[in-house]
């Protein structure tokens, strides 16, 4: 078989070679362009079945990553990894969705967990003898990484294979890159009224510096998130629609006419959904290429999803805050509780003068 230059080419080839086309054929094909390509094409006009990439990704990499492991360890590592990493994986498929990042964490709990019992065995430890002295050490001798193995100590626990043996929680500090008020606005009406910025930027600037949505969130809009309803257009970001300021909803509506199909799709009658379509057909924009683009043009997403963020905080309650954008109800509370402290810590520090003349 030649080596393959295109999908097309590809598919050329394995059709002539009397291959059926399957996923798992596809997956034979690992990191080589024209086999995403052509898997993405095949599934978008329905000869292979739809399924979740970073799902199907990471179930095989576990495999070939379980095939190496030594059988002592694999009776435990490998019902951790499916029974728990996997699931959650899967389940966060069906409801939020995944991302690169959340597979490459993934990943590492299983590779940490990994390491964690060849270190005990090294030391001639089992997971019954490790005390907790021996996982604070540990935890210590390496990278930050390393704590990524709570969650198996967690599940080890409820199985009854380990002690008491805690991964102690590493505070992630308060939230930090914000804008001030000034720059926050002054980049909000750039975004909405510049005509020199590339119309994307404008749109997912907008929406982020708005509603402090994460640039994969972002991405993930389509079509039926917009919604018209007499003289105001909303937006769908979690279980409440929003209404959108007019200008945005301007902005938002001429996203939907370039957002168009690719030529191939176009041919086939196909409508595109995702407002940030990518190069894959059938698929969006990825979080990481739009946030590169949006800091290019000036506006540096976490700066302005933190920004977004505390100002909606300080005007909601926390439950609201969840519902509308989507977020967790404790990633609410956190920011609410943090707003108020800090709002709380201003008024004390302009007291203060008053106190002491």
């Amino acid at each position: 078989m030649r080596k393959e230059t295109s999908g097309a080419a590809l598919l050329r080839d394995l059709i002539a070679a009397g291959y059926p086309i399957t996923h798992e054929l596809l997956d034979t094909f690992p990191g080589r362009q024209a086999a995403v390509h052509l898997r993405h094409l095949l599934v978008h006009v329905g000869v292979l079945p739809k399924r979740d990439e970073y799902v199907a990704g990471l179930e095989v990499w576990l495999r070939h990553f379980l095939m190496k492991v030594p059988a002592r360890h694999r009776t435990v590592l490998q019902p951790y990894a499916q029974w728990v990493v996997l699931r959650r994986v899967r389940y966060q498929a069906r409801t939020r969705g995944n991302s690169r990042s959340s597979i490459n964490y993934a990943r590492a709990q299983v590779s940490v967990t990994l390491d964690f019992l060849e270190w005990i065995a090294a030391e001639q430890l089992t997971l019954v003898s490790a005390a907790q002295a021996d996982v604070d050490r540990w935890l210590a001798s390496g990278a930050t990484t390393r704590r990524r193995l709570r969650d198996f100590l967690r599940w080890a626990r409820r199985c009854h294979l380990v002690g008491d043996l805690q991964v102690p929680w590493q505070p992630d500090g308060e939230p930090a890159n914000f804008l001030d008020e000034d720059e926050h606005l002054s980049l909000l009406h750039r975004c909405i009224n510049d005509p020199a910025l590339p119309l994307d930027v404008r749109v997912a600037g907008a929406l982020i510096l708005l509603y402090g949505m994460p640039a994969t969130r972002v991405v993930r809009l389509t079509h039926e998130d917009i919604l018209p309803r007499k003289d105001s257009v909303y937006i769908r970001l979690g279980d409440d629609p929003v209404v959108m300021p007019p200008a945005l909803a301007q902005l938002l509506e001429q996203q939907t006419r370039v957002a168009v199909p690719s030529v191939v799709e176009r041919g086939m009658g196909c409508r595109e959904s995702w407002l940030f379509p990518g190069k894959l057909m059938g698929q969006p924009l990825s979080g990481a290429k739009l946030s590169q683009k949006l800091l290019r043009h000036g506006v540096d997403v976490r700066s302005a999803r933190n920004s977004a963020l505390m100002a909606l905080a300080a005007d909601l309650p926390a439950s609201i805050l969840s519902k509308v954008l989507g977020i967790h109800i404790n990633t609410a509370v956190d920011w609410v509780s943090y707003v108020k402290r800090d709002w709380s810590s201003y008024l004390e520090a302009r007291r203060a003068p008053e106190l002491n003349p």
